[in-house]
């Protein structure tokens, strides 16, 4: 809020001169009230007389505060219209060239979870953050995880994957007892986590696309102490084209790529292991409506090869679209366990457990 803030002074101090204001996704990093106050201040300005472009690849957001809509795709301009004559569905096919529904990514997989329990959580907690958290998550299953800020869905995760020692209660991989003191340890069963802070945790911006790829499996592509730069170069052209990940090359820069390419390489680089257990944190953060197409797409191969995924994530509709159960929770309780094929099963279910209400 401190960078916004100074650009409204800069609005202020402009006296009769009308200023251009370019805020290129301000919201990625405010919570509701913060988001709230910037549209408050983004109609004051153009109140003013000022213009404001806004770029953001949360259609709800354009909708909400813009009077004109600019759509592209590809770096091209692929149409414009007033937002008075605009909704997400529309929004959604020209960015897409395809329409959607809440089930179009659930349906387009066409497989159902099996009965075995690749991982079970059992009255697992974290002092002062989450308590008495108990799921099970099956082969070939998508577990939506989600809550308000605040919710410890996140620290459940962390538990999971090794980051975080669990205070008391115990996680089961395939029915036996483990307990983990790094990820790498959670690794070795299986688990792996796949993180939202992709610049901190998921990349390393000054390697190139290809050898990002190619460091959560170099063993596997050495030949003796080295590895073989065909393979590696072999492994980053499939997941090029398997994520559509724009880049030059495969020799180019990480730090050249786009936010959203970037995050299709950390995804490439962490589902190129032999991991059973995919956690999935926030995947589509960041990144335009055609990327998380890519994303979904991952997700489901990797189930219909009988993998399994939790997916945390803010997003309510790719919850609902994605899951096959829905773990909700608040303050550091699960709230709701919600199964596809449950009445609950809807935003307006999981919202009121997510605030505390109970369901019936």
């Amino acid at each position: 809020m401190v960078e916004i803030a100074k650009v409204m002074n800069v609005t202020k101090q402009s006296g009769s001169e009308h200023c251009l204001i370019l805020l290129d996704e301000p919201t990625s990093v405010l919570n509701e009230a913060e988001v709230e106050n910037l549209y408050k201040q983004m109609r004051k300005i153009a109140a003013q007389g000022h213009a404001v472009i806004f770029v953001s690849h949360h259609l709800n957001e354009i909708l909400e505060v813009t009077d004109r809509i600019y759509v592209y795709k590809d770096g091209t301009s692929v149409g414009s219209l007033d937002t008075r004559d605009a909704d997400e569905a529309k929004l959604y096919e020209m960015m897409v060239g395809q329409s959607t529904t809440t089930e179009y990514y659930h349906l387009d997989r066409q497989t159902a979870p099996q009965d075995d329990v690749l991982l079970e959580a059992k009255d697992l907690g974290l002092h002062g953050i989450f308590k008495h958290v108990n799921f099970q998550l099956h082969r070939g299953e998508v577990l939506g995880l989600c809550g308000v800020v605040g919710s410890g869905a996140e620290e459940v995760c962390e538990v999971l994957c090794g980051d975080e020692k669990p205070s008391f209660g115990e996680i089961a991989v395939r029915g036996r007892a483990v307990r983990f003191r790094s990820p790498k340890q959670a690794l070795r069963e299986g688990i792996l986590m796949i993180p939202k802070e992709r610049l901190f945790e998921g990349i390393v911006s000054t390697l190139s696309v290809e050898d990002n790829i190619a460091l959560s499996n170099a063993k596997q592509m050495a030949k003796g102490p080295f590895v073989s730069g065909a393979a590696v170069r072999r492994q980053a052209k499939h997941w090029i084209g398997e994520l559509r990940i724009k880049t030059p090359g495969p020799q180019a820069l990480l730090r050249q790529l786009s936010g959203g390419n970037q995050q299709k390489v950390v995804i490439g680089k962490w589902v190129n292991t032999d991991a059973d257990i995919f956690i999935f944190d926030e995947p589509t953060r960041g990144i335009d409506v055609g990327a998380k197409i890519e994303v979904y797409h991952v997700m489901n191969e990797l189930v219909k090869a009988g993998k399994c995924v939790i997916m945390v994530s803010s997003e309510l509709p790719e919850i609902l679209a994605m899951s096959d159960h829905v773990v909700v929770m608040r303050g550091g309780r699960v709230m709701a366990n919600i199964d596809r094929d449950t009445p609950h099963f809807n935003s307006e279910d999981i919202m009121k457990a997510a605030w505390g209400g109970e369901l019936d």
